[in-house]
């Protein structure tokens, strides 16, 4: 005898569909467990699955443009910035603002990316004056200022960057704890990973992120492919990297040279939706979760997805 099971609410409806979006997620890694990572570096997942999401705008805190995201050395908290004002914010991991830290007026306003380090500075990207600040949220505020353009080895990044436009620079930056290296992600043509020396002296590799590596997407063209934020996995030695008009996670393998993708859609009452304006990105890998920010005035959101298995 077939049974005809009927749904009692919206939510025991969501509640399947995540249940089987998981196990069609689960099928694609065993199917790609057989294939070579560049392999399946060309085949998106079926997404995310939502925990929670959060509305994070305050204009009376100059938070109303959100960009960079990362977790921060304070449990339950995260760092991250807006193009709004010249601040450095410490955000709730319930999306709830706590303190902003606002800094000298030398820091600028374009600021894109965010990344702690172990004696508790902060790096924060400046992007139309391509440097990184190192701040000590301390009172008062101590910053100082490492244009990219000092660094040893800028020079040959900056061949290949000559075309690029002011709006397309430095977006996203992370920090490997164990070994102290810098990594900074710069869209535009080309789209550059550059790693840095822990001391932010030199450039020690520059590598483009191209088709060949796994950059691509069904729904922009290649010179139209952005970058907007980074992250790295203390686990896996992976970097995950945001886009925004790509509407999709590249996760990359800096030793390879390869990345897989993951799509920024996910399930929330029983419809498939996207993560629109993706910004900021940060893995809380302790918990297993994966937070995403975005920018879209009123609407932007914190949103936390369980961190999806590679």
């Amino acid at each position: 005898m077939t049974e005809n099971r009927v749904f009692s609410s919206k939510a025991e409806i969501s509640r399947c569909f995540c249940k089987l979006r998981r196990l069609a997620f689960a099928a694609s890694l065993v199917a790609a467990a057989f294939l070579p990572w560049t392999d399946f570096a060309y085949a998106e997942s079926a997404g995310l699955v939502l925990v929670d999401k959060f509305k994070v705008a305050d204009n009376s805190e100059g938070f109303s443009e959100p960009s960079g995201l990362a977790m921060s050395n304070a449990e339950g908290f995260l760092w991250s910035v807006s193009d709004a004002e010249p601040k450095l914010h410490l955000l709730g991991a319930d999306g709830v603002l706590g303190n902003s830290f606002r800094l000298p007026a030398l820091a600028g306003s374009d600021l894109e990316g965010v990344a702690p380090r172990k004696d508790g500075s902060v790096l924060v990207l400046q992007e139309t004056d391509r440097s990184i600040l190192v701040v000590h949220p301390t009172d008062p505020i101590q910053l100082t200022t490492i244009p990219l353009a000092s660094l040893k080895g800028y020079p040959t990044a900056a061949e290949l960057l000559v075309g690029n436009p002011l709006n397309k620079g430095p977006e996203g930056i992370t920090v490997d704890p164990d070994t102290g290296r810098v990594f900074v992600v710069i869209e535009g043509q080309p789209r550059l990973l550059l790693v840095l020396s822990s001391e932010l002296t030199e450039i020690d590799e520059i590598i483009p992120l191209d088709r060949e590596s796994g950059f691509m997407s069904d729904r922009v063209k290649d010179d139209e492919l952005d970058v907007s934020g980074l992250a790295w996995s203390a686990t896996s030695g992976l970097l995950w990297i945001l886009s925004d008009k790509g509407r999709q996670i590249f996760v990359y393998n800096p030793e390879s040279k390869s990345a897989k993708t993951i799509s920024l859609t996910f399930i929330e009452d029983g419809k498939q939706k996207e993560v629109k304006h993706p910004e900021g990105i940060a893995l809380d890998e302790t918990r297993g979760l994966l937070y995403i920010l975005t920018d879209d005035t009123k609407k932007s959101r914190l949103y936390v997805f369980e961190q999806p298995e590679l």
